[in-house]
């Protein structure tokens, strides 16, 4: 098929010739069912075509109408977008259903399946008549997501009009500019976020939908209420809450048309073939759209850093809604509003890492001047698979050493590597003008008392100049808690606890305190550990150990984030007088 965005661009020019012959052609083909329009629309050569969108400018308002009611054949004719299956049905879904649902495994693609409804919508209705409107639970959602899929998608279709950071604007016959689609956030207790949302044709996009209140939900509902108003909402099941609004939406009735995209539904585990991605950079080598969606190893990782049966592989893998089941200290949806947070805003006090003048670091995150740096040192014991050395700089933590194999067992070796990270660590507070010294946490059990004692040493030689604090996590938290709830027993059930304080902010409409800038298999740890509670109301962690036995890894790198911003009771001698 020609250049569609190019022939619809000449049509468009030609409003004031009307062509008898094209006009006839035009109400056939919209009279036809919609394969036989797709076909025809194929067959065209670049005259008929143009001739074509012309006259459905004139008698339509838009050269895109003659897809209305196809947004499969939109997005491959006119977008140029590979599609698979699962796309395919939510597409025509949101043309024969009021509402549809889509409960999503990760990866599927769902957000791209959004963006490509969106786009549809926006094009294939007269400028002035149509509305689309995005919404998410987040604003980070909203700008970050699905905008910059709507630009991509638009502007490699060379539409008409501009897409800044969350509006589509097109021109009319008049020559002004109409808003045809917006995203707005919708914040859980937000009621007038989606109030007042009304047009001839109305469709509202809910991405992440399972951070959608009861209340926003029941309020977008109640906006349906044209002849041609639909709503597509879509998102992975929430793995901490249970009866949210989306799961209610997909038990709801039968004026839902309920999607499910779980991962051994797509296609890199059915075999179905998928065409050549034509959404990725022209200088990228060509590859299958199978390539962007979940895969056999994504799962198979998912599964043994949470367990089968856990919340996680349930909700991201299986794409259902949890019920009941064992408690998770630590939410994911906590974890990754975390991986998430916004950088801090430019200041005078504030300053990239790379931009310090260190060798060693080159990371582009941001932190303050005078922030606290602290080291967490779990070592590969007491069940564990590597080292982990994390660092805390203010609100910033990171991974910066993992180490695996024989020379873990070793606690020369084992102290040289933290070592190495100590000296980092002290540059970067000297940089930063910190006046606290380097604070190193170290697990101390198993080969960690060694490393401790060896680090003790090298301060005392002058080799370094960080304080060395031994964390012994079978020991009693020797302090009151913080709280009446989750009171821990020992303490690694402290620091993990420590650690969910940090992150529970999330659990509102608020930020996490901390920024993780973490790879994957530490997200995944972060989440994985489940709690308990022991015959005196104390909050007991699961072990590695515990772990391990149902098939989990052990949280080493998870652990030692922990370790990092963990400060122990200090223990004071008794005076006797």
């Amino acid at each position: 098929m020609f250049d569609v965005a190019g022939a619809a661009r000449v049509a468009a020019g030609r409003r004031a010739v009307r062509s008898t012959a094209a006009a006839r052609m035009l109400t056939d083909l919209m009279a036809a069912p919609v394969p036989a329009r797709r076909r025809v629309l194929a067959a065209l050569d670049r005259d008929d075509l143009v001739a074509l969108l012309a006259a459905s400018a004139v008698e339509l308002g838009t050269p895109y109408a003659v897809w209305q009611g196809d947004p499969v054949g939109f997005a491959t004719q006119v977008l140029g977008e590979a599609l698979w299956s699962g796309q395919r049905k939510i597409l025509r879904s949101m043309v024969r259903n009021q509402v549809t649902a889509v409960p999503s495994c990760f990866g599927s693609g769902k957000t791209r399946s959004m963006a490509l409804a969106a786009t549809y919508f926006g094009a294939v209705y007269p400028p002035g008549t149509a509305v689309v409107v995005t919404i998410a639970p987040r604003w980070r959602q909203v700008a970050r997501q699905i905008w910059p899929e709507i630009r991509g998608v638009t502007k490699r279709a060379d539409l008409f009009g501009s897409v800044d950071t969350t509006q589509w604007k097109v021109p009319t016959v008049a020559g002004q500019e109409y808003v045809v689609a917006y995203g707005i956030a919708a914040a859980p207790h937000a009621e007038d976020a989606v109030q007042g949302i009304h047009a001839p044709n109305l469709l509202l996009v809910v991405d992440e939908a399972g951070g959608i209140s009861q209340t926003i939900g029941q309020n977008m509902r109640g906006l349906l209420t044209g002849s041609n108003a639909a709503m597509v909402c879509i998102g992975n099941p929430p793995t901490d809450e249970e009866g949210s609004w989306f799961e209610r939406l997909c038990a709801s009735d039968d004026r839902t048309s309920v999607i499910p995209l779980d991962a051994y539904g797509t296609p890199n585990f059915t075999g179905e073939a998928t065409a050549t991605c034509r959404s990725c950079p022209p200088a990228t080598p060509p590859h299958p759209l199978a390539t962007h969606l979940v895969d056999q190893r994504w799962v198979a990782n998912a599964i043994a850093d949470h367990g089968d049966d856990s919340r996680f592989v349930i909700a991201k893998v299986r794409a259902q809604f949890p019920r009941g089941g064992p408690n998770t200290l630590i939410p994911w949806s906590w974890v990754d509003a975390a991986v998430r947070a916004d950088e801090p805003a430019d200041g005078p006090d504030v300053v990239r890492l790379c931009d310090l003048g260190l060798r060693a670091e080159t990371a582009q995150h941001r932190v303050q001047r005078g922030a606290w740096v602290r080291l967490g040192v779990d070592v590969a014991a007491d069940g564990g698979d590597e080292l982990a050395i994390t660092r805390c700089v203010g609100d910033l933590i990171t991974i910066e050493k993992t180490s695996a194999g024989q020379a873990n067992t070793d606690s020369v070796a084992v102290a040289g590597m933290v070592l190495e990270q100590i000296k980092r660590a002290t540059d970067l507070a000297r940089a930063l003008g910190t006046p606290a010294r380097v604070r190193v946490k170290v697990d101390i059990i198993g080969v960690g008392w060694g490393v401790f004692g060896l680090l003790e040493a090298w301060g005392r030689e002058g080799k370094h100049q960080a304080d060395i604090v031994p964390v012994d996590v079978r020991e009693s938290p020797n302090r009151d808690a913080d709280t009446a709830t989750l009171r821990p027993a020992r303490k690694r059930d402290e620091m993990w606890l420590a650690m969910r304080g940090l992150l529970a902010a999330a659990a509102g409409d608020g930020d996490p305190i901390v920024r993780l800038r973490v790879d994957d298999r530490t997200v995944s740890q972060m989440s994985a550990p489940r709690y308990s509670t022991d015959s005196q109301g104390n909050t007991v962690v699961e072990s590695k150990d515990s772990m391990r036995k149902r098939g989990v890894r052990s949280p080493d790198r998870a652990e030692a984030c922990c370790l990092a911003v963990y400060e122990p009771a200090v223990h004071r001698a008794r005076l006797i007088a």
